[in-house]
């Protein structure tokens, strides 16, 4: 029987992956230019002038390659490395703009800068499998990997070192 805690709820809806496959040029494995609290911080900031749907736009516009993302403040590759596995090919899940309406609504439950921190996490490779929330045997895949895939598919938050800026 499936079981899904608040956790694993929230990692699945703000997990980008459903709707779009990010570019693989921002999942290379960089020294970012910024800090995640600065990053965090100045996108909460940024999604209060702008609203959070045009930031969530620009944000996937950004992931997927379609706008120069190397200066967009949005872009999270500036402050953080992207877990590889975001950038595998795959049909998308949902609707971008349902993935939007979404987010938007958990943007107003979370605050920005939670859900800006959690956002992190999961492109990072902090993502919710189908073994965890019990719609797959061990090992099986599902939306991520490929079959025969040997390692389990939960990928923890790695560990990231502290940047400190003056």
């Amino acid at each position: 029987m499936p079981y899904f805690t608040e956790d694993n709820g929230l990692r699945i809806i703000i997990n980008p992956f459903y709707a779009i496959t990010v570019a693989s040029q921002l999942t290379e494995e960089h020294e970012p230019p910024m800090g995640e609290a600065e990053w965090v911080r100045a996108n909460a900031s940024l999604m209060g002038e702008i609203g959070a749907e045009r930031w969530l736009r620009q944000l996937l516009d950004v992931l997927e390659g379609k706008s120069d993302a190397s200066d967009e403040p949005v872009n999270p590759y500036r402050a953080f490395n992207i877990d590889p596995l975001f950038a595998t090919a795959h049909p998308a899940l949902i609707e971008r703009d349902m993935w939007i309406d979404v987010n938007v609504m958990q943007l107003r439950n979370m605050g920005a800068e939670g859900w800006l921190r959690q956002l992190l996490d999961v492109l990072g490779g902090d993502i919710v499998t189908a073994e965890e929330v019990g719609f797959a045997p061990p090992g099986g895949t599902f939306g991520y990997g490929t079959p025969g895939r040997s390692q389990p598919q939960r990928r923890r938050k790695k560990k990231r070192k502290k940047r400190h800026h003056r």
